[in-house]
């Protein structure tokens, strides 16, 4: 999901709840807070010698786990989080979205949001992780370079 699409889903969902569902079930609860928001701009070279540039924005939650607190979340909240950041930095609207997370319990890991369920009283972002790939062996052009 791309960024624009994310800020466009806080802000048709004004006024509900908000909440966020790791790949293995765990729905994040407690004293949650987006702690940052970056920009990145990322070159890179595949295994077949293929340049690549792309932006990518990350969204950096973490619970702290020292206290009994419970943070009520809901879209306006972070989309409050969103504008102020935005004042500061430019939003890259195609970049890529990731949802950066770790705990005691779970390492930290950047997640792409799967997918989002939206009901008529909440937003739940089901989190997944994307796994590697040989982006050679995704050339549509099925010339494969010499890797992989």
């Amino acid at each position: 999901m791309n960024t624009q699409t994310f800020i466009n889903t806080l802000v048709s969902n004004a006024n509900k709840n908000l909440s966020f569902i790791l790949p293995d079930d765990t729905r994040l609860s407690g004293d949650l807070h987006i702690t940052e928001i970056q920009n990145h701009k990322v070159d890179s070279v595949d295994c077949g010698g293929n340049s690549h540039q792309y932006d990518e924005t990350v969204v950096q939650l973490w619970i702290n786990e020292a206290s009994k607190d419970i943070a009520a979340w809901r879209t306006e909240k972070a989309l409050k989080i969103f504008e102020i950041v935005g004042k500061k930095i430019e939003y890259k609207d195609e970049a890529d979205l990731l949802i950066e997370f770790g705990d005691s319990a779970h390492p930290t890991i950047r997640y792409s949001v799967g997918r989002i369920v939206e009901t008529s009283k909440d937003v739940t972002i089901m989190l997944t992780v994307k796994p590697t790939v040989c982006k050679p062996r995704l050339n549509i052009t099925g010339k494969l370079a010499g890797c992989c």
